[in-house]
């Protein structure tokens, strides 16, 4: 359980995830301090003024980080922090003409400083770090029968492969083409960070889709949500459905959870979490298996695909007719 006199770094504040932390944590009656960042002032007010008490009091801090890849960029950040969620990371699918450059070492730069950072810091107890369905899927290898993919799996995918300009795509199913590089950036990212001796307990999540509301206001509607987000808007939207590539879907409040309660109990290992495969005419598929994360991390039970579904739709629309006039 959090002390008040914790302080729990929330990276990446603004996002869809990470302002779920931060809501979660503010929620707690004699809760932690809560210092998110953010790479913006703009986003940084925006967190404030949702916040006005919380603000007021030193519950809530922002601190503006505008390169989080830049030499010691969370040395401030993370100093007398206890906690640390670190849940900010590039999210490129498919388009990049420098692998290496725009993607894959920011990821794992990123995730390396913050810890090389809370090395620095003796107050850090625990980190936890988003990182995704896509470090344990193999695109070279997709569903297959009779195989139900766990956090022991790994996706297999080389930086040096992933780097080269040469990389042959075709080779990969067309399902999952587009996504191969993201992935190896979160594998990679992961690998990083298990390389290192850490002195504070260090876990990953790993979440499948994420659906369900934003925390924060949509000020340009459906324009403003995350990639899975928008894959809900666009299933109930237009006529032809998405094509069916990743079939898990979780709440995000499920994913701020397993942050959380990962940060509360000091756990050390890597943990899926999704409620379960579905395809977009809600007919259960292939198999994954997140219950290491009910039990481990106490989550209890995940919350129902459709209470995701309807939560994410009707906020985004009433986003739009907001948007819209």
């Amino acid at each position: 359980m959090f002390k008040s006199t914790d302080i729990v770094v929330v990276t990446g504040a603004n996002g869809h995830v990470a302002s779920h932390i931060v809501d979660q944590l503010l929620a707690l009656p004699d809760g932690p301090v809560v210092r998110g960042t953010v790479r913006t002032q703009e986003s940084a007010s925006i967190i404030l003024g949702h916040y006005p008490t919380h603000s007021r009091t030193g519950r809530l801090e922002i601190i503006v980080v505008p390169d989080m890849l830049a030499e010691g960029a969370f040395v401030e950040v993370v100093k007398g922090a206890t906690h640390i969620a670190h849940v900010a990371s590039p999210l490129v699918i498919g388009g990049i003409e420098d692998v290496a450059k725009q993607l894959l070492q920011p990821a794992m730069k990123g995730t390396l400083g913050i810890l090389e950072a809370a090395s620095q810091s003796s107050s850090v107890k625990a980190v936890v770090i988003t990182s995704s369905f896509g470090a344990v899927f193999d695109p070279a290898e997709g569903w297959r029968a009779g195989h139900a993919y766990t956090s022991e799996d790994l996706n297999p995918i080389t930086f040096e492969v992933a780097a080269d300009p040469k990389l042959d795509l075709s080779s990969y199913p067309e399902t999952w083409r587009a996504f191969v590089t993201y992935c190896a950036s979160k594998v990679l990212a992961e690998k990083a960070a298990w390389t290192t001796s850490p002195t504070y307990s260090l876990c990953t999540i790993l979440p499948t889709y994420i659906g369900g509301p934003s925390v924060l206001p949509l000020k340009d509607g459906a324009k403003s949500v995350s990639f899975s987000q928008a894959l809900i808007w666009k299933t109930a939207t237009e006529s032809t459905l998405p094509t069916l590539d990743f079939p898990g879907w979780v709440h995000v409040s499920d994913v701020a959870r397993a942050h959380i309660a990962a940060l509360e109990r000091g756990v050390t290992g890597r943990y899926i979490v999704s409620e379960g495969n579905h395809s977009y005419e809600k007919i259960k598929t292939w198999d994954t298996d997140s219950s290491a994360a009910l039990k481990d991390l106490g989550l209890g039970s995940y919350i129902p695909l459709e209470r995701t579904v309807v939560e994410t739709v009707q906020q985004l629309l009433a986003a739009e007719t907001l948007r819209l006039g």
